[in-house]
């Protein structure tokens, strides 16, 4: 039996690893803690949590912890990750990991060296269908990978909700950019530069709400661009892709199932002029994202293999983004039909 700790109370804890660990017998949430030791003893009560903490490193301390989850505001995932590897236990992280290569890097280096594993919480790589997809692209179905569109929208959060808070590295860039960046860092071998970042804020100081950026291969010939915004009504995600064999269109690909009462279903839609197109996974009913990500975790340690599922590329990315962001201006005619929904 695996006993998770849990590092934060946020609202994400519910689908990401409370539901998926209920559904097991092999893991348990053992444990729970907060800054607030009365936040932390509320929140146990409330999910049925045995023990609760006033602090993080109390947590840390408990020799009965195997593994933690966290998910702390992404300012605190680097800090929170190192801390819980010297404490030798093994690591489900919220996304993104880490800001910068260099942390990243320093990061696997850590779990590599004290036989522990570390995974990025990118839930959607998981699920069968994400995944049977990025290993056709990756083999070369649609040829060669000319450009990539990539968009991912939510719902504009209430006043005062920490993703408007740029110290807390929030913002539309870091919390729903990193996705576009991992899919598309993903499916392609090779090194990529991000050429330019533009953002609109909702305050001077807040982060960003809505952001567009575009991307380039290292040899200049292919092009890549992605759209992430808090301005959307309604979760919202979709990836083009132009390919010298054909061209393939993706609806959902970073949400592909939704809650339906006590269910999952399936919302990944694919549409392609390629007439070949191999059937994909579907009603996986039960399982969320988070189910396949959890069982993605427990296979590994089942396994004894404690390879980071970290994509240090995805992070160097996110570093340069951050360099490059400025305030939103209007992009080329093409980029913009590209762009829009």
């Amino acid at each position: 039996m695996l006993n998770f700790g849990i590092i934060s109370t946020a609202k994400i804890n519910q689908d990401a690893i409370l539901l998926p660990v209920s559904k097991r017998d092999d893991v348990v949430v053992k444990a729970v803690a907060s800054r607030n030791f009365g936040k932390a003893k509320s929140y146990a009560n409330a999910c049925g949590i045995s023990t609760f903490y006033g602090s993080y490193e109390e947590l840390l301390e408990d020799p009965g912890i195997d593994a933690v989850y966290i998910s702390t505001p992404n300012a605190f995932h680097v800090t929170w990750v190192k801390e819980a590897l010297l404490k030798n236990k093994h690591v489900l992280c919220e996304k993104p990991l880490s800001p910068t290569y260099s942390e990243t890097l320093d990061l696997i280096k850590l779990a590599k060296s004290r036989g522990l594993l570390l995974m990025e919480a990118m839930h959607y790589v998981y699920h069968p269908a994400v995944r049977r997809l990025i290993n056709e692209l990756q083999d070369g179905k649609w040829g060669e990978i000319e450009s990539i569109v990539a968009q991912l929208g939510l719902n504009t959060p209430p006043d005062g909700d920490i993703r408007y808070r740029s110290d807390l590295m929030g913002g539309s860039f870091m919390h729903l950019g990193c996705y576009c960046l991992h899919f598309i860092q993903n499916i392609l071998d090779a090194p990529l530069r991000l050429e330019g970042l533009s953002v609109e804020r909702k305050e001077e100081q807040s982060a960003d709400i809505l952001s567009i950026g575009n991307l380039k291969s290292e040899k200049g010939l292919s092009e890549f661009f992605f759209k992430t915004t808090f301005k959307d009504r309604h979760l919202n995600s979709f990836v083009k892709i132009q390919g010298t064999k054909g061209n393939l269109k993706i609806d959902s690909i970073f949400n592909p199932v939704c809650p339906k009462g006590k269910r999952f279903i399936d919302v990944l839609e694919t549409r392609s002029d390629i007439s070949n197109m191999s059937q994909l996974p579907s009603n996986t009913f039960y399982q969320s994202c988070y189910d396949f990500q959890l069982e993605a975790f427990m296979n590994s340690l089942n396994r004894g293999d404690f390879t980071p599922l970290v994509d240090s590329r995805h992070a160097a990315l996110l570093e340069q983004g951050q360099a490059l962001i400025k305030p939103l201006a209007p992009f080329p005619h093409r980029e913009k039909l590209l762009l829009a929904s």
